[in-house]
């Protein structure tokens, strides 16, 4: 016998035992890898194959047989032939006999995705190995967070509250929507669902409270992209909740008159509120103050406080200084200060607590603040805040001044001029304030009695 006679005879006899070894097949959950039917008004049967990837069946082909047995048969060599002349199965059996780099496993891939195979893929040991649950509570580590160490070295630096905070919302809402999804699995359309199921939410009542609890999330993602955790930014584009803000309640002088005229509980809480409308400061920054930050008619405002970092820098890194222009004001701070029972000398806090090295709590100046407005009738003082006083002084202040003495005062930052001015603060400006402060607040300050 010839090669090629023994080359067919070989080829005949291995397709018929492959058939046999089909026929007697039993895949998985018993089903075959083709689907057998017949269509109304034809006698013959057709077979479509099933894609072992996508789990659907293709296009339907005449068998030219009504015999079922015969189309089966004839099904089963068509299988044979589309196996056997099949590159992408030479393909498959190499991955499967072969042992593949990392690199080599990344060019398939790379070659799928060029294909429109697969959309995203991640490797064992790379940065987005990892629940996306697990990167958002690392990020938010304050011991362990590479971007919280990058925002420390930077001028402005990150405070615990806020750390905490974003904490708890990855907590209480990424956790439970997400839960064990991988980082690399993370695509806008589920952003999207996200954004959907926090707009449902009833607890969060604000497009701001929203909001928040979503850049909570988008903030460590846009981090991901730009450190090669992610190859696309996922958030770009994404649009946030949007709405109109509740309106904050501000007093009218004629109301802060009737305030200052009654007698309050607390002392205390009375010179912060009055100190806080003649200057604009924030609360931090009055609980913040020391007898070193008495100056002469004025005060240095150099910190802010909050309970979970203490003593840091104020919202803007910035220092400045805030204009006291009447004498009792300033007499009333002094005495405040050396009253302090501690010893603690110049480091000593203006507003000190019951407790050593500890300020005043700016909730019970809040507290007494709603109190007193209430016995003058003023409704919904729970719409009446501290920081309103921030919004009194430069409401009232506002077009009496220039802007850049005002956002001086306030602490307020805009744009790079005036950082440039507040390095140059001029005598005049100052003298400017202080007319007009005295011109503003002198009719509420001459009832006060110190």
């Amino acid at each position: 016998m010839c090669n090629e006679c023994a080359m067919k005879k070989h080829t005949q006899t291995h397709r018929l035992i492959t058939q046999k070894k089909l026929a007697g097949t039993r895949f998985r959950g018993s089903i075959m890898p083709f689907c057998i039917s017949k269509r109304a008004n034809y006698p013959n049967y057709y077979v479509s194959y099933k894609n072992p990837l996508t789990g659907k069946y293709g296009t339907k082909k005449s068998t030219g047989t009504s015999d079922r047995k015969l189309a089966e048969k004839i099904a089963y060599e068509w299988l044979f032939d589309q196996k056997e002349n099949s590159p992408a199965l030479n393909i498959i059996n190499a991955i499967k006999t072969t042992d593949i780099s990392l690199d080599d496993s990344k060019e398939i891939i790379g070659l799928l995705k060029l294909k429109g195979y697969v959309v995203s893929a991640v490797f064992k040991k790379e940065k987005s190995d990892q629940t996306l649950i697990a990167f958002l509570r690392n990020f938010w580590d304050k011991e362990n967070s590479a971007y919280i160490r990058e925002k420390k070295r930077k001028e402005h630096g990150i405070h615990n509250r806020y750390i905490l905070n974003q904490g708890g919302r990855i907590e209480n809402y990424w956790k439970p929507f997400f839960k064990d999804m991988l980082l690399c699995d993370i695509t806008k359309e589920k952003l999207n669902s996200f954004m959907d199921h926090i707009a449902n939410s009833e607890v969060l009542k604000t497009f701001s409270g929203k909001n928040q609890v979503i850049k909570a999330g988008t903030i460590a993602l846009k981090w991901a992209y730009r450190n090669e955790y992610l190859e696309k930014d996922i958030t770009a584009g994404l649009m946030y909740f949007s709405g109109t803000k509740g309106k904050r309640e501000i007093l009218t002088p004629e109301l802060a008159m009737a305030l200052f005229r009654e007698p309050w509980r607390n002392e205390t809480s009375k010179l912060a509120n009055l100190l806080a409308m003649c200057t604009g400061l924030r609360a931090g920054e009055i609980q913040a103050l020391r007898k070193k930050d008495l100056g002469r008619n004025c005060l240095y405002v150099r910190h802010s406080w909050t309970y979970e970092d203490g003593l840091k820098t104020t919202k803007n890194n910035e220092e400045r200084v805030a204009e006291i222009v009447f004498p009792e004001l300033m007499g009333a701070l002094i005495d405040k200060a050396n009253s302090n029972p501690y010893g603690e000398n110049l480091d000593g806090f203006i507003f000190y607590a019951t407790v050593p090295g500890r300020p005043s709590d700016s909730k019970v100046w809040l507290a007494d603040l709603r109190e007193v407005c209430e016995k003058i009738g003023i409704k919904n003082t729970e719409k009446i805040s501290f920081h309103g006083w921030r919004h009194f002084f430069t409401t009232y202040m506002h077009g009496k001044v220039e802007d850049k003495i005002l956002q001086r005062a306030t602490g307020h930052k805009t744009n790079s001029m005036l950082e440039h001015y507040a390095n140059h603060r001029r005598l005049e400006d100052q003298k400017e304030l202080a007319r007009v402060q005295r011109k503003v607040f002198e009719p509420i300050i001459s009832l006060v009695n110190f």
